[in-house]
């Protein structure tokens, strides 16, 4: 009885599992971390192009390059650059080294999985290269032209992103102090027009595209023009037996010949003549002439001259005597008034009986009277004896009076 209802019970259960409806299972596929990535790189660095996949399972991964040429499988590396290699920091990566990345390593490269149909991520590498001066499709260092002249300076570069190239020019504020300024140009290509001695410099291109390191190079111009004479003084005045020095300044390019003459005869450094060179600025110096112990002979004009391939010029300055100056006589002026002639009247008064001095008056014609000093106080005894002072001042007065009267009469 048992037997017959175990049996049924496990025909029962096998009859209900065999009429359940069937469940169909799903598994998940390899995915990217993202479809799409940009990565930039510098030449000559090590790149990393990333791959991350999820749920990779039994597939397999490869990476194709820009031409759609294998690079690797798996791990491996399929082609013979060496410089390509598979790193897996995680066990989800597939990365693809690029040692020393050149120009040409620069695309668009495929991380591939081979499921059906095939699933590809896309890494996008960029390569830039910091700028390059090419010196053969580029100006020499040095560039020469004649005042005037249209000249071209070539400044060719290279690199990626396209360089800009800006220009500048050395500004010299002394002779051992200078900088550069820009000319406010940009492009390979500087022209001068009419170019003149002032454009006579060092000329600098520099290429940027901010990728280091920036490019460079340095172009001197010279300018050839012919000379100008310039003199301190045109004309110079010295006592015989002194010396002295004429200067003159020589602007010229190149400087070929300068001298002092005269009466064309170039002058030569000896006892008398001592002649030094003295570089001043830029293409210009100066020609000092010493004169010792000046003679009569040594009077008249001297000549300073230049002369290169391009042209000439002088100038004259003129050395004279200067003799001592004789000083004017001095006149010698009278403190004293002049004096005009003028008649004296002297009178001559007696005195009396009680005047013991003769007092004396002088008149001049415009009554001017010039008194004398008063007389002293003298004593005399009367008829009884007795003491009187007079004085010599009332004998005066007396005697004026008396002339008066013989003026009226």
């Amino acid at each position: 009885m048992i037997g017959l209802l175990g049996l049924d019970f496990f025909g029962l259960v096998l009859g209900v599992v065999t009429h359940l409806p069937s469940v169909k299972v799903e598994t998940l596929e390899p995915s990217f971390d993202a479809p799409i990535t940009n990565v930039t790189a510098v030449a000559g660095d090590t790149v990393t192009l990333p791959c991350s996949i999820k749920d990779l399972k039994d597939y397999k991964v490869m990476w194709l390059d820009h031409r759609s040429k294998t690079l690797t499988l798996e791990t491996r590396r399929i082609i013979a650059d060496e410089r390509i290699t598979i790193e897996r920091p995680h066990i989800s990566d597939w990365n693809l080294f690029i040692h020393g990345v050149e120009l040409a390593d620069a695309g668009k490269y495929m991380c591939q999985i081979n499921t059906d149909p095939v699933k590809i991520k896309y890494v996008v590498l960029s390569v830039h290269e910091p700028p390059v001066i090419i010196p053969d499709l580029s100006s020499p260092h040095r560039v020469t032209a004649k005042e005037g002249d249209t000249i071209q300076l070539i400044c060719n570069v290279t690199g990626v992103p396209a360089p800009t190239v800006t220009w500048y020019k050395k500004s010299s504020f002394s002779r051992h102090h200078s900088s550069m300024e820009v000319i406010g140009y940009d492009g390979m290509v500087l022209q001068i027009r009419n170019i003149s001695r002032y454009c006579d410099d060092v000329y600098q291109c520099v290429a940027t595209n901010g990728v280091e390191p920036s490019a460079s190079r340095e172009m001197t111009v010279t300018v050839h023009f012919p000379p100008e004479i310039r003199l301190t003084n045109s004309k110079i005045k010295q006592r015989i037996g002194k010396e002295t020095i004429l200067d003159c300044e020589v602007t010229s390019n190149p400087q070929l010949y300068s001298a002092w003459t005269k009466d064309g005869r170039p002058i030569q450094n000896d006892d008398k003549f001592k002649i030094d060179l003295y570089d001043d600025y830029k293409n210009t110096l100066t020609l000092s002439l010493k004169i010792s112990d000046i003679q009569e002979s040594d009077f008249g004009a001297y000549r300073c001259e230049a002369q290169n391939e391009l042209g000439r010029d002088y100038q004259d300055t003129y050395l004279y005597e200067l003799k001592p100056q004789t000083p004017a006589p001095t006149v010698q002026r009278s403190t004293q008034r002049p004096t005009t002639a003028q008649h004296v009247y002297i009178f001559t008064w007696t005195p009396g009986p009680y005047t013991p001095y003769t007092p004396r008056q002088d008149y001049q014609s415009k009554d001017q009277l010039r008194t004398l000093p008063l007389a002293p106080i003298q004593k005399w005894t009367g008829a009884n004896g007795q003491s009187k002072i007079f004085s010599l001042n009332v004998a005066y007065l007396m005697g004026i009076l008396t002339a008066v009267c013989v003026l009226i009469k």
